[in-house]
């Protein structure tokens, strides 16, 4: 037979062949695509292989965790996904259409800035178009690098990446450079204090994040700068809920970003210490998958986003 060209061969590829296909790569094997997609076994098995003669190329490979895609596989999903997603906001923008006021919007962000700034956003465009959806995914920044928006899980990402530059498929926008204040429980013996210095602070019990402790963050790089160790008793957590929880027990300090403050009240939760520390040298980006184009309902998000963020950018200091 007849070599076909691409043209031939795209007649021949149905979307539903597509989503199986997707399916089979996210599932590792074909049995456990077929229960997610609610289809028997041999009808995802028989898809497959008329995917794979339509193509004439070798889509995936049996391994010993099941079926791996081979490079043509990984191309065609990597594509694959990309036309799902596109059919996927195309249907959702038919809707916004006829309903400007709808629309679903997936965003993900680090701890402090879904409890920050994320909250407001979703708060401010909820009260005025209480028709759109939101699914807000909390993850670190390297997950929202490689995975979420890469597979597009979300369509925004507000993270303050780890290394720069980013992948070249990311686009990254900086909103505001974060400051953090050191902060601790209303009880705390050294709440009310005009002044706090970095040498009163050796002994106390610190909550901070894998990132915070790292030797260039602001913490790490304060102590150094005047000379002194950092304290030795930390505990190491990124969560907000988790903070808040030992800080109200007493005798902890921890740091929370400036941009966490400007939206909370943290009367009865903690008070800010009057400690100095340098700002995060890096910002806090807006990223988006590059060369997507996002649903109107996403645009509207990055607007407000923008809009409710611009206070941030005066407040650092």
């Amino acid at each position: 037979m007849a070599e076909r060209t691409p043209e031939q061969r795209r007649r021949r590829v149905r979307l539903r062949d597509l989503e199986t296909l997707i399916a089979v790569a996210q599932a590792g094997g074909i049995r456990r695509a077929a229960a997610a997609l609610h289809l028997s076994q041999p009808a995802v098995s028989k898809a497959m292989r008329e995917l794979e003669d339509v193509l004439g190329v070798r889509l995936f490979e049996r391994g010993r965790r099941g079926v791996e895609a081979t490079m043509f596989g990984e191309a065609l999903v990597r594509r694959a996904r990309a036309v799902v997603d596109e059919l996927h906001n195309a249907l959702v923008e038919l809707d916004w259409l006829s309903d400007p006021d709808s629309g679903e919007v997936r965003v993900g962000g680090g701890d402090t800035q879904q409890a920050g700034v994320l909250a407001a956003t979703v708060r401010h465009l909820m009260d005025r178009h209480p028709r759109m959806s939101f699914v807000l995914e909390s993850a670190q920044a390297a997950e929202l690098v490689r995975d979420y928006l890469p597979q597009r899980l979300v369509d925004i990402a507000v993270v303050r990446p780890l290394t720069t530059p980013l992948p070249a498929d990311i686009d990254g926008q900086a909103l505001y450079h974060e400051q953090l204040r050191v902060v601790a429980g209303p009880g705390h013996p050294l709440v009310g204090r005009r002044r706090v210095r970095l040498s009163d602070l050796m002994d106390e019990r610190w909550i901070l994040s894998r990132n915070e402790v790292m030797p260039d963050a602001p913490v790490p790089s304060a102590f150094a700068a005047a000379g002194l160790p950092m304290p030795k008793r930390i505990v190491i957590s990124g969560t907000v809920a988790l903070r808040e929880s030992l800080l109200v027990q007493g005798g902890y300090v921890t740091c929370v970003p400036h941009t966490l403050l400007h939206f909370i009240r943290t009367e009865r939760r903690f008070r800010v210490l009057p400690v100095d520390l340098p700002p995060w040298s890096s910002p806090t980006l807006l990223m988006t998958l590059r060369g997507r184009t996002l649903a109107p309902a996403a645009m509207r998000f990055i607007e407000t986003l923008w809009a409710i963020s611009r206070p941030l950018r005066s407040s650092a200091s």
